[in-house]
């Protein structure tokens, strides 16, 4: 009986540590997810979510298995897209005008991504830990602020009654096509926080004009020789 017992009590004592290698929820805190890796398996489909039960055999192997964890809050920036039309500042600069011709937009951007997501981009290869997932998140910021800008200054080089006040965040995405270069993402905030546009009105002017127009004066002068050729009348 007391063989019976033992036997039982190195049987739960062995399954017990069995369950605890390979249970991986305990593992991963709020706020945070995590995504098993192997090298049996690879990169495992399903991720560890905090409070849902999780379990994982490969963790019996030594050596075999490691839990990255990954933070799936809000992320949240700020981004400014400035320059300078082609051309302005030499335009600027023969019209005295410097800043004319100049842009600056500021967005505010706030980016989530989903559990699943975090999988695809760490089977992608885009990302292998936490730190990754930030650099990436904020890059993506990057992109979208540059796509976002040229979205608005082809808006206002085409429409000189266009206004960056009337944009709301689902046009700018519909514009920017966000689902081509990041359908992982979630855009839950871009908006404008400020933003200065350049003169194309008086840029289409002065592009326009020939090279020999290219002079501040150049009316005046046009005028001056007009008089100075004036036959003289008796």
């Amino acid at each position: 009986m007391k063989k019976f017992l033992a036997c039982v009590f190195i049987l739960a004592v062995f399954t017990g540590a069995v369950f605890y290698v390979g249970w991986t929820q305990f593992r991963v805190k709020p706020d945070t997810i995590g995504i098993v890796v192997s090298k049996t398996s690879g990169v495992d489909e399903k991720p560890v979510l905090n409070g849902e039960f999780a379990w994982h055999w490969q963790f019996l192997l030594p050596t075999n298995a490691t839990l990255k964890t990954f933070h799936i809050k809000p992320y949240s920036t700020q981004k400014t897209i400035s320059g300078t039309l082609p051309s302005g500042e030499a335009y600027a600069s023969i019209y005295n005008a410097q800043g004319l011709f100049d842009y600056s937009i500021t967005f505010d951007i706030q980016l989530t991504v989903s559990p699943e997501a975090v999988v695809e981009l760490m089977e992608l290869n885009k990302i292998t830990d936490d730190a990754d997932l930030a650099v990436y998140l904020e890059g993506a910021a990057g992109t979208l602020a540059q796509h976002a800008a040229n979205y608005i200054l082809n808006r206002a080089e085409t429409n000189t009654a266009f206004r960056t006040e009337s944009l709301r965040r689902e046009e700018i995405l519909r514009g920017i096509q966000i689902y081509k270069d990041f359908p992982e993402l979630d855009v839950s905030v871009f908006s404008i926080q400020n933003s200065k546009l350049p003169d194309y009105n008086m840029y289409k002017r002065i592009s326009n004009m020939q090279p020999d127009q290219l002079n501040p004066s150049y009316g005046v002068e046009s005028q001056l020789t007009e008089q100075t050729e004036m036959p003289e009348v008796l």
